[in-house]
Formats: C-alpha cells, sequence, structure tokens
C-alpha cells in the first residue's frame, strides 16, 4: 500500500512593516498508510521582502483555503526536491517502525555460497618476538 503524504501550514511569520510579506512558514507532513498515519514538521524561510517578488499576494488572500495551497507550493519549491522526499522518507520509516516491517536486512557472506575471501597475509612485525 502507496503512503498518502498531505502537507497543511502550521504557522506563518510576516514582516507587519512590509505589508505583511511572508518571512517564514513551517508546514506539517502528514504520511498515512492503511489507518497509520504519522507526521513531522520543517520550516522554510523566505528571504527578501515585498519589492522583490513579482506576484505578491496579501496575507488576507493567503489565510484562505486555496492560499494554504499556494503556500504549500512555495515551501516545496524552496526546500527542493531532495528535501521534500527526505522528510517523507523519515515520515515513512515511522510508519514502517510503527507496522513493524523490516526496511533493511544484513545477510553475512558465510550465509551464502560465495566463494571464500582471500586470507589476508600478516605483518612480517605482528608475531611472538
Amino acid at each position: 500500500m502507496a503512503t498518502t503524504f498531505v502537507y497543511k501550514v502550521k504557522s506563518l511569520k510576516t514582516d507587519p512593516n512590509d505589508d505583511n510579506y511572508i518571512t517564514e512558514a513551517t508546514v506539517e507532513i502528514f504520511g498515512t498508510e492503511g489507518s497509520i498515519t504519522k507526521s513531522s514538521s520543517c520550516h522554510c524561510v523566505f528571504p527578501g521582502n515585498k519589492a522583490g517578488v513579482t506576484d505578491f499576494k496579501s496575507l488576507d488572500d493567503l489565510k484562505k483555503e486555496e492560499g494554504e495551497a499556494t503556500i504549500v507550493e512555495w515551501v516545496k519549491a524552496g526546500w527542493t526536491d531532495y528535501k521534500v522526499k527526505k522528510l517523507e522518507g523519515f515520515i515513512q520509516a515511522s510508519i514502517d517502525k510503527h507496522n513493524e516491517k523490516a526496511t533493511e536486512t544484513e545477510i553475512e557472506s558465510k550465509d551464502t555460497s560465495y566463494a571464500a575471501a582471500p586470507t589476508v597475509t600478516p605483518d612480517a612485525n605482528s608475531g611472538p618476538e
């Protein structure tokens, strides 16, 4: 079963002296697989100011339901795909741990039919004196 991820804005920090330009957003990421839901949160800082934004959106507009999707888009773009996948991976690991699903196993070469490894020659000075 595949995990479904949902991103929700947890909080925003704004600059009241710059038309409430959003300087930071904290987003909570929820991962659900079956009946198990786990979450993590992370923030994204938006450097700059209103003057540097070509398509400025007011805080009132961003506080509406459709504004949340816009903020999540900005946050994910700021994080890049690498960090998004990393965060989703942490949540998936929590789900797997909860479900006691093995995420990694180790097989020793002695438990295979591999050819024997070469014998390492000891150092000349490592023997008894």
